[in-house]
């Protein structure tokens, strides 16, 4: 990936001037994973956020021997485990990928560094994480107010195309039921 299209990505979501990408961009590495490539086990602390390209990853944790699917990242999503990227502390989930993937890497090193060349950027990560904030605040109320019902179908009808792409099981897990729970909630809404 060259430098052009590294700046039409983040053109997309930023109001950073020509000069500023290009200043911006040197730190985050093009990379490609594999599907099934584990980019960090829980315990371990994160070096690294993505921005991805193309794919989705998932952040998921584990209790008792099953894995629990806590967020699934897909095209133009900052992906990472951010409170042990930020508090430099071993992570409690791990991340995966669900498919190939293209990403633009960032280590906390760079981060830092950018932090110093470029003030500006404070400013650009803050709203990355307060976006990350909101999604996993409204997720938290929904596990508190909402049926699973009314979570999938507000899965459903915000991310539909994710119904598509993760498997029924992880989908189940991100939706705090079993398998079973999510087919006859599944028909239920197909006969509706």
């Amino acid at each position: 990936m060259n430098e052009l299209e590294k700046i039409n990505i983040f053109r997309q979501f930023t109001d950073f001037n020509e000069l500023e990408l290009k200043i911006i961009m040197p730190y985050f590495e093009p990379k490609k994973f594999k599907k099934k490539s584990v980019l960090l086990n829980a315990g371990q602390v994160s070096n690294e956020v993505y921005y991805l390209i193309k794919g989705c990853i998932r952040l998921f944790c584990e209790k008792d021997g099953e894995e629990l699917s806590t967020y699934f990242f897909t095209e133009n999503m900052f992906a990472g485990s951010y409170d042990s990227f930020l508090s430099r502390k071993s992570s409690k989930v791990a991340i995966e990928t669900l498919e190939d993937c293209e990403v633009l890497s960032l280590t906390h090193e760079a981060q830092e560094e950018l932090y110093k060349v470029f003030p500006k950027m404070n400013e650009f990560i803050r709203k990355a994480i307060e976006q990350r904030f909101v999604l996993l605040h409204d997720l938290f109320i929904s596990y508190l107010l909402n049926s699973p019902e009314e979570r999938y179908l507000m899965l459903q009808k915000d991310r539909p195309k994710l119904l598509q792409r993760i498997p029924q099981h992880q989908i189940a897990s991100f939706l705090g039921i079993t398998p079973v729970s999510l087919s006859r909630i599944r028909n239920r809404v197909a006969k509706k």
